[in-house]
């Protein structure tokens, strides 16, 4: 009976941690392997000890170092707190239907075992159906960042949020373990603990479906907000026209060429300017650049733009780009403030090379490698939390992109390397 509690011990440690990381998005096969190894591992420290009740003491203290460990160094405490609370739930919940199982004592021993086989695959065969649920990768971002159309994050709200998110995942985590830890293993018990396992995560669900069907609200919100400044730009330019045609008409009926001429030269210039932005795909990015031009104009920053990639190839959606380029742009003109000197301004180009658009923004740095002390959830700017960068870092790995900096001289880089849509699609 024991080695048949030991056995479930270690498949029940195996099928946790697999979901658990299942609904990270960790990848297929490192979830195997990791959790095969969490099993074998709980199994062994299982049979060091006496009893059903202390081998799922020391389990539990097992999967609260390993399953930390194995996140390191991507996962952050909330990815360590739902992947420990799912698994602990699930683990509990299996613990005490082994417990519960055992102790039918008019079954044999053989029946029990089958019993608890069917309660694994039972089990697995129902998270195996809602795994179409999980959030996978890339969840955190509906909780971090709101961002509006001036593209500053309202942080107070999004650590309110996670915070609220990782008491959830405790409370659900602890509850379902306390029973199997102090032995608790009685039939109402053990149908309370599935009711509380698949409820508890069908509700983490439809909290983070919830959240994206906001946030997909929220991006369509500032893709009109976005198209409605684009529009205003045009219509200024059309008003901006018929007074310059005007004024040109005046001067001609003056005969004061010396005068016209000069007009035409800055109206060319202010022509060859505006068309920088014009070779890109989506209007929405166009007004993004162009509403920063124009706030970088008012601190007296001259932006250089350089487009020889019209973006519509690639993979980030029109949302996720803007949410790229703002936080560069806004990073760019907050150094490029506190800079005495401002003649080298803000210089933004956007390139294609090979499978990858490359984004890269620079501008003086009034001091030596401001990324060099640079922390998540920190920053030394005042009002600013240090999360913009790590948000646009976290996006473009979910492509397969990087976004890293780079110092030369009082001069700092940041370069985007986003890949492209066709090469997406020929890879996957």
């Amino acid at each position: 009976m024991l080695i048949a509690g030991y056995g479930f011990l270690s498949v029940g440690a195996a099928v946790s941690c697999y979901f658990a990381f299942a609904w990270l998005g960790t990848e297929v096969r490192r979830s195997v392997v990791i959790s095969l190894l969490a099993g074998v591992l709980c199994g062994l420290s299982a049979c060091l000890n006496m009893g059903m009740r202390m081998s799922g003491i020391v389990c539990f203290l097992f999967l609260a170092v390993f399953i930390p460990i194995v996140l390191e160094p991507k996962g952050t405490w909330i990815d360590i707190a739902a992947a420990l609370s799912i698994a602990y739930a699930q683990f509990g919940m299996l613990q005490v239907t082994a417990g519960t199982i055992l102790r039918i004592d008019f079954l044999s021993l053989f029946f029990r075992v089958m019993l608890m086989v069917l309660g694994i695959l039972t089990a697995y065969a129902i998270c195996s159906k809602m795994s179409a649920e999980f959030p996978k990768t890339g969840w955190k971002e509906y909780f971090t960042e709101q961002k509006n159309t001036a593209g500053e994050g309202k942080m107070g709200d999004a650590d309110r949020r996670m915070a609220e998110l990782g008491i959830y995942f405790a409370v659900y985590g602890i509850c379902l373990m306390i029973p199997a830890v102090t032995g608790i293993y009685t039939v109402p018990v053990m149908c309370l603990e599935w009711f509380s396992f698949f409820g508890g995560l069908k509700l983490l669900n439809l909290i983070i479906a919830n959240r994206k069907e906001k946030m997909t609200v929220l991006t369509e919100k500032q893709y009109r907000d976005d198209m409605q400044t684009y529009m205003s730009v045009i219509r200024s330019q059309r008003h901006d026209y018929n007074f310059h045609v005007q004024t040109l008409h005046g001067l001609l009926l003056r005969k004061d060429y010396d005068a016209c001429e000069r007009y035409l030269n800055e109206l060319l210039k202010d022509s060859i300017e505006m068309n920088q932005i014009l070779p890109l795909q989506d209007a929405a990015v166009s007004a993004l650049i162009l509403s920063f031009k124009n706030k970088a104009a008012q601190s007296g920053i001259p932006m250089d733009i350089s487009i020889e990639n019209d973006l519509s190839q690639i993979a980030t959606n029109v949302y996720e780009t803007n949410k790229v380029i703002g936080n560069l742009l806004q990073n760019a003109i907050d150094e490029a403030e506190m800079v005495p000197d401002k003649s080298y301004g803000i210089k933004l180009s956007i390139l294609k090379r090979g499978e990858f658009c490359i984004i890269n923004v620079s501008n003086r740095v009034s001091r030596l490698n401001p990324m060099g002390t640079y922390r998540v959830g920190r920053s030394s700017k005042e009002g600013h939390e240090g999360i913009g960068i790590a948000s646009i870092q976290a996006l473009a790995a979910k492509y397969g992109g990087v976004v890293y900096s780079r110092m030369e001289g009082d001069i700092i880089f940041f370069v985007a390397k986003l890949p492209l849509q066709l090469y997406k699609e020929e890879k996957s």
